[in-house]
């Protein structure tokens, strides 16, 4: 009896294992409507002619204004000095995040300890930067004053 219905099983399980495949779903294609397009801008107003009637001699603003290149007062700066306890401490200028402190604070400790030292983040006009020192620093505070000027200057 077993053996017939094992026999039964093998025969009739390819014909019960046939899968047909799903009927593919029905829906209709989104149509969408094509925007309007805005009319032109009007053209700007004719430019004011100057009066004469004012007087020369008082000053007129500046329209054509160019920015300053950027010089070492301008830029983001950290100072290194000993206080008279004879600890280290960091001085940053305006500019210079407090969330950047301490990679300042990590270049100063790098940075010789006998003398003030002075590290500049100059930006150039080709996206990079300059690091400029008062005074020679090692290759191991020239990579902490690196990453100091990449972050502060969000280069990175």
């Amino acid at each position: 009896m077993r053996l017939a219905l094992l026999i039964f099983a093998l025969i009739a399980s390819p014909a019960l294992a046939r899968d047909l495949p799903p009927e593919p779903p029905a829906y209709e294609k989104p149509t969408f409507e094509r925007p309007t397009t805005p009319p032109p801008p009007p053209p700007p107003p004719p430019p004011i002619p100057p009066d004469e009637n004012k007087d020369p001699r008082e000053p007129r603003p500046a329209t054509n204004l160019v920015p300053p290149p950027a010089t070492a007062l301008a830029c983001p700066k950290v100072k290194c000095v000993t206080d008279e306890n004879g600890h280290r401490r960091a001085m940053f200028t305006a500019d210079v995040q407090p969330d950047m402190y301490y990679l300042g604070r990590k270049f100063c400790a790098e940075a010789p300890q006998a003398t003030e030292v002075t590290a500049c983040c100059l930006t150039k006009e080709d996206n990079t930067y300059q690091i400029l020192y008062n005074l020679k620093v090692s290759a191991k505070a020239h990579k902490k004053a690196k990453a100091f000027c990449t972050c502060v200057l969000e280069l990175d």
